[in-house]
């Protein structure tokens, strides 16, 4: 089966949509898929008049990658990641630590990323790395 999104340049994030992690979107996973060099799309920041299950289904369909936080055990996040593996994209896995104890048991084996609020430059540069080290350098890169 070949997979999906071979050619994207979009990076798609799943999480938890909370006031209490706009800092991870704004100050780690935003910016570390743009300067791995895609363009980053979350699903409620884009205008659109469709159903929003629709709407994730399309964005992750488009997507070369997704990066799914699993703070705070959404049920969506989970779905929206098992939806792209079962695609065939690279799904990068990530939880705020003190929140890792409650992963899902079918989630716990896969490497993930702990981020800590106080420490969210290591964070981006995790996410940043580990972008390039699972699928490349992206078509949008600056140098």
């Amino acid at each position: 089966m070949e997979r999906v999104g071979r050619d994207s340049q979009v990076g798609f994030c799943a999480m938890w949509f909370n006031k209490e992690l706009d800092p991870l979107w704004h100050e780690v996973i935003e910016p570390a898929i743009v300067q791995a060099g895609y363009e980053a799309k979350r699903a409620d920041k884009e205008e659109h008049n469709n159903l929003a299950d629709d709407e994730l289904i399309a964005w992750i369909r488009r997507s070369r990658f997704i990066i799914a936080d699993l703070t705070n055990h959404s049920h969506g996040v989970y779905f929206e990641a098992g939806f792209a593996m079962g695609l065939g994209l690279p799904v990068i896995w990530m939880v705020r630590k003190d929140d890792a104890e409650g992963i899902h048991f079918d989630n716990r084996q896969y490497q993930r990323i702990e981020w800590e609020p106080d420490k969210l430059d290591d964070a981006k540069k995790r996410v940043q790395d580990r972008i390039v080290a699972t699928i490349g350098e992206g078509p949008l890169i600056k140098h």
